[in-house]
């Protein structure tokens, strides 16, 4: 069974006895690891951070099982990472309007609506999906529509910082306008700033959680 197989699989969610299992398969070997596994409370989640060490102070003391077993634990940590780097840690939308006059303003009362950009944070990857909306005037047709996704690498942004942008005394007066909160990129590989447009606090979340992946992947750079 490859990594691609097991990344499928919600392998995490083993018990001992199906770890137990899964490294007979693998591994050929006659041994029936079940005891051994249940009794050092090793399940799916532990077993891809398990070494030849570990597995010695187990009890496998053959050269040539541990080394099999080792290499079935290397398919398994495969697996995990080809699932955190796929894994979602943030989605939202681009805040279009700040007031519903302004929305009533820009989509006659909801009749030429526009879409937003999507917005999705994963492991190593922030991609914004832009909508090119086909219009005649103001008007949206029903086809030729078409979008584009912009992928960032993660291990390219320099700087994230958070601009809040009040509105118009006006509409904060008299049309419950509400201030938003700019995402400002800085990549290496593009002299203008990305803008993620937000709600107010929301910026400043995503913020962090961009920081965090970028010092993550600037470690694993360094490892």
């Amino acid at each position: 069974m490859s990594e691609f197989d097991l990344a499928n699989k919600n392998f995490e969610e083993w018990t001992a006895h199906e770890l137990a299992q899964y490294f007979k398969d693998q591994t050929d070997v006659d041994n029936n690891y079940a005891e051994m596994l249940e009794k050092q409370k090793v399940d799916g989640k532990v077993a891809p951070h398990l070494t030849e060490d570990d597995l010695r102070q187990m009890g496998i003391d053959t050269v040539g099982d541990r080394k099999r077993v080792m290499a079935a634990i290397d398919t398994l940590k495969k697996a995990k990472d080809m699932n955190d780097r796929s894994k979602v840690l943030w989605e939202g939308q681009e805040i279009m309007y700040i007031s519903c006059w302004q929305w009533c303003c820009e989509t006659c009362c909801g009749c030429c609506p526009q879409d937003p950009e999507l917005y999705t944070l994963s492991y190593n990857h922030l991609s914004i999906k832009k909508p090119n909306q086909n219009r005649c005037g103001p008007c949206v047709c029903c086809w030729g529509h078409s979008y584009e996704i912009n992928n960032i690498d993660i291990s390219n942004i320099q700087d994230v910082d958070v601009e809040g942008v009040p509105p118009p005394c006006f509409q904060q007066c008299f049309c419950g306008a509400k201030t938003q909160e700019h995402l400002k990129i800085q990549t290496s590989n593009d002299p203008e700033r990305i803008i993620l447009k937000l709600e107010k606090g929301t910026g400043q979340q995503v913020s962090r959680k961009i920081k965090n992946q970028v010092e993550v992947m600037q470690r694993m750079e360094r490892n």
